[in-house]
């Protein structure tokens, strides 16, 4: 009964709302210090089932709150299982039901443990109801027997007989109507040795009636005044409403238009009455088919306008929504709109989708009848044929059902009738089989020279298809390499133009209009730029040279950091996007770089046609080594002809938008080469894209795996205390190995910093921080390498981070990375500015950030082995900026007064700084790949290298004057470093 989920919906959440906002506030109160793990999981469970008919988004919040007080405490395999059973209800509710169906396995295959029967049958009921969902009647089946098993075992009749009606409800739903009743008699048995009904036994009654009610069968009344009855006597006005329906349906069946229409007016007034929008609706729409076929339009139409009035308020179902499309067909085709009638028909059908039921009742069986007689009117009499014979085969398949019926009535005849009767029927059934043995004559002859001259077609078909395929094949690869080419040569103008409108631009003295007008310029060649790139993948997927190479990576974070990426945009343009990912933080398959463009190219498209304030939601999920992804965004639709063409290059859906058609049809090559399919479709306010792409090691073959993989992080990750933070903050710390480069990496978003981190964490140590703030005293007590940071943080942004880092003599030297959805120009120019080595936008390619930190650490080497192989070079020589330029100027103060002193170390030369000993370390290890100690000597040999040039010096003091207490000590240095002892040096040549 369609009516039985709305209500009750409605009935959980009048229960749970039962709880008052100042009940809610005292458990909020209370969860801020709870007494022991049981007793937070059970403030977060109540909190969390109050707001899952209140506002999904918080109860989001409790969700992920009860998952992770769950795993944290080692609780007995019964909570957790009834956490991932309570869990399961959101996602049901939320529509994503791979997920809901995900934690319910979860939770029975712990559950399995417990013997705990009642949760058992709970549990595999739920999963029979998602896999009816989801059409897999054979596992749905299989769970309720286990979930009637299990209510068995607990010994609760209830629950047994709520279990058989969830399976007696398949059958029926599959119109498997013997095994279906007969599950519906077993219920009631039940009640009556129990002698205790509600409304599931209304419901049984109900079911039973609707099965005779397709049987035309008069016992459909005597099961339907049973539920009057029973519901009158619980008080349920919705059962006694529904019983109205019950019996217009039969009266309908045996073509009793009076008791039909009668038993309808009444649900409509009683409907009316009880405000309940969707079963009224439903009512007045069986009633507008009747006035309909009475040809009273003027009524129907009366009441079709009170139906789209109502479902204006409600979410209908879409079998609702599919039935007001057939009555209004039904309407037009009354009033010959034959072109109106079949859209009506046509939408009819597209709104039941898929369902593997969707040609077996009325009002779909009459859609397709309907589009026969709208293309017959039209003139089309060739479509017109092919929906009716589409009616007359699904017409026919649903009569024989009744085959068997129909034979025993057959055979009972038969054994009745007279003796000359059955002589005469043996008679001509002998003389309809020579009939027959001579017509298949017939035919055998006709069909071996039909077969012979088909033949002939087909392979004179064949041949020309041949040297046809050859000839595309030539123009396709011509065409290939002509967009090839001309993409390559469309660089060359582009950079010319870009390079002086970029000058122009920068003009001060330019008027207004002018620079409107040259952005306007700038902006298409940046979209010539992308299109340019767009064409040569493209060229290279045709030719071959597009190769996947997938590796190992976090999943999960690389979506996040991909969609994140566009909440900026977003925001700019006032829409709202929703990121939904459910998927584990394990290592999955897949090509970055292809991954990367699809989900840019989808959320970009997205972004772009969607109107302001419009809402947009990616989400990401996965099942069995398949990873599908849907973009789902509102204020757009399509029509079938667009969705057909969708793919196609050039094709453009938005006649008003500017696009070129590249990037879908790009988007649909890149899944085809992951071994993936993508599909489009809309409704009257939306458009959905779906994809799915293998994501398990075994859909590769060996060469499509990349050489240098992703790196997957075996160390641990310890807890680093923040300086000036909160004590409970994440951060993951350094190793203890001091050979490697220390990378601290700064956002706002901890599932981008894992990702990041992930990245690096092999060949680095790695220092994570939440705000600029916390990343600047992570950067004075670690002293790192290099800085990746996000633009835009609370409590410091990534501005204020560099200025901080860039001013101060501890950190000016820190190579810094800004990465950042604040795309455009004037947003890298200001990060370069303040002193960012490098600037990256979101969504970004991990093989280019790599590739960034890489360049940007030799560069550094680089200049410490000049430094550590020059005979003669002073510290300033190797500034490799303006803000290291002071710190400079005060080493080298420090180093001219102190150096030669034989006292000077390491503890006086990072006092004379104003640094810690680490500090100074850290700075000195980054510039010229020395420590401290290191430093001071090369510069003690650097000096005296300078004096022993001179001609005038005495070689045996030069040790003491440039700080060695050891003749011997400062000769064995000396050597080492220069490969002579100090008197050779001296007679050499300078060079």
């Amino acid at each position: 009964m369609k009516s039985s989920p709305t209500c009750i919906a409605i009935l959980l959440c009048a229960i749970l709302m039962g709880q008052s906002q100042k009940e809610i506030d005292s458990i909020k109160k209370e969860l801020a210090n709870p007494q022991g793990s049981d007793k937070k999981l059970k403030l977060l469970d109540d909190l969390y089932s109050y707001y899952l008919f209140q506002n999904l988004d918080s109860a989001g919040l409790y969700k992920n709150q009860l998952l992770t007080e769950a795993t944290r405490t080692n609780n007995s395999s019964k909570k957790l299982s009834n956490v991932y059973n309570s869990v399961s209800r959101y996602y049901y509710y939320s529509g994503q039901l791979d997920s809901s169906m995900y934690y319910v396995e979860k939770a029975t295959d712990i559950a399995n443990d417990t013997k705990d029967y009642h949760l058992l049958s709970d549990l595999y009921r739920k999963l029979s109801i998602l896999s009816v969902s989801n059409h897999d009647f054979k596992n749905a089946e299989e769970y309720i027997l286990q979930a009637i098993k299990h209510a068995e075992s607990a010994n609760d009749w209830k629950l047994k007989a709520s279990s058989t009606l969830v399976l007696a409800n398949q059958f029926f739903r599959q119109n498997k109507y013997d095994l279906a009743i007969k599950r519906y008699l077993e219920i009631d048995l039940l009640y009556n040795k129990y002698d205790n009904p509600d409304r599931n036994l209304g419901l049984v009654y109900q079911n039973i009636a609707l099965i005779y009610v397709n049987l035309n069968n008069p016992k459909s009344l005597t099961y339907s005044d049973k539920s009057k009855k029973l519901f009158e006597s619980l008080g349920d006005q919705e059962g006694i409403n529904y019983s109205y329906i019950i019996r217009a349906n039969y009266f309908e069946g045996i073509r009793d238009t009076l008791n039909q229409t009668k038993n309808l007016r009444e649900a409509v007034v009683r409907y009316r009455k009880s405000n309940d929008l969707v079963n009224k609706s439903d009512a007045l729409l069986r009633l507008s088919g009747v006035y309909i076929n009475q040809n009273q339009l003027e009524a129907a139409k009366s009441l079709m306008e009170e139906v789209e009035n109502s479902m204006r308020e409600i979410q209908p179902y879409k079998e609702l929504k599919s039935r007001f499309h057939f009555v209004q067909g039904k309407a037009f085709l009354k009033e010959k709109k034959y072109y109106d009638s079949r859209l009506a028909f046509e939408t009819a059908l597209k709104t039941l989708g898929d369902e593997d039921s969707r040609y077996t009742d009325e009002w779909s069986l009459g859609s397709i009848n309907g589009l026969a007689q709208s293309y017959a009117g039209m003139g089309n009499y060739q479509e017109a044929y092919s929906y009716q014979k589409q009616f007359i085969s699904i017409q026919d398949s649903v009569l024989k059902n009744n085959k068997e019926k129909i034979t025993r009535e057959l055979e009972t005849k038969y054994r009745t009738e007279q003796k000359e009767q059955e002589i005469a029927l043996l008679k001509s059934q002998n003389e309809l089989a020579e009939q027959q043995k001579r017509n298949q004559r017939n035919i055998l002859m006709g069909g071996l020279a039909i077969t012979f001259l088909g033949g002939t077609f087909l392979f004179l078909m064949y041949r020309n298809r041949q040297k046809t395929n050859k000839r595309l094949k030539e123009l396709d690869e011509a065409k290939s390499n002509f967009f090839a080419n001309v993409s390559h040569e469309l660089r060359t103008p582009l950079s010319l133009i870009q390079g002086p409108l970029e000058q122009q631009l920068e003009n001060s003295d330019l008027s207004k209009e002018h620079k409107k007008n040259l952005a306007i310029a700038k902006k298409n060649t940046e979209r010539m730029a992308t299109l340019v790139d767009q064409l040569l993948d493209l060229s290279k997927l045709e030719s071959g040279f597009y190769k996947l190479k997938v590796s190992e990576g976090l999943l999960s974070t690389f979506l996040k950091s991909q969609a994140e990426s566009f909440l900026f945009s977003a925001r700019k343009k006032s829409q709202q996007l929703n990121i939904a990912i459910a998927i584990d933080e394990n290592y999955h398959w897949y090509d970055t770089d292809i991954l990367q463009k699809i989900v840019s190219n989808l959320l970009g498209n997205a972004l772009k046609y969607s109107p302001e304030k419009a809402e947009i939601t990616f989400r990401a999920g996965l099942r069995q080594g398949i990873l599908s992804l849907s973009v789902h965004n509102t204020g757009i639709s399509l029509t079938d002809e667009e969705l057909k063409e969708i793919f196609n290059r050039f094709h453009r859906s938005h006649k008003n938008e500017t696009g070129t058609g590249i990037g879908l049809a790009l988007t649909k090559e890149l899944v085809g080469l992951h071994k993936g399919n993508i599909k489009a479709e809309s409704d009257t306010n939306s458009v959905t894209f779906h994809i799915q792409l293998p994501i398990h090691e075994a859909a590769f073959k060996t060469e499509e795996k990349a050489t240098h993989p992703e790196p997957v992080p075996t160390k641990e990750i310890h807890q680093d205390n923040i300086i000036g933070g909160t004590g409970n903050a994440k951060t993951s710390t350094i190793e203890s190995n001091e050979d490697k480069d220390i990378i601290l990496i700064v956002d706002d978003n901890e599932d981008l910093r894992t990702y990041v981190s992930s990245i690096f964490d092999t060949a680095y140590n790695i220092v994570t921080a939440e705000n600029g703030s916390i990343g600047f005293q992570k950067a004075l007590k670690h002293i790192p390498d290099l800085i990746i940071t996000d633009l835009m943080m609370p409590k410091g942004d990534g501005l204020k981070l560099t200025e901080n880092c860039k001013t101060d003599d501890a950190t000016s030297h820190i190579l810094i990375i800004m990465l950042t959805a604040k795309a455009g120009d004037e947003n890298r120019l200001e990060g370069l500015e303040t002193g960012a080595d490098a600037y990256l936008t979101k969504p970004f390619n991990n093989k280019i950030l790599r590739q960034t930190v890489e360049n940007l650490l030799e560069s550094r080497k680089k200049l410490q082995k000049r430094f550590s192989q020059e005979i003669v070079l002073t510290p300033k020589e190797i500034s490799i900026g303006s803000y290291d330029q002071r710190f400079l100027e005060s080493l080298q103060n420090v180093l001219d007064n102190q150096l030669v002193a034989s006292d000077f170390n390491t503890e006086a030369f990072a006092k004379a700084l104003g640094m810690s000993r680490m500090q100074l370390h850290r700075k000195l290890k980054a510039l010229t790949g020395q420590t401290t100690t290191e430093f001071i000597r090369s510069q003690r040999l650097k000096l005296a290298a300078s004096l022993l040039q001179k001609s005038d010096v005495n070689i045996s003091e030069i040790g003491y004057q440039v700080g060695f207490n050891d003749h011997s000590y400062f000769t064995k240095c000396f050597r080492e470093t220069y490969g002579a002892s100090p008197t050779e040096f001296s007679k050499k040549e300078p060079s």
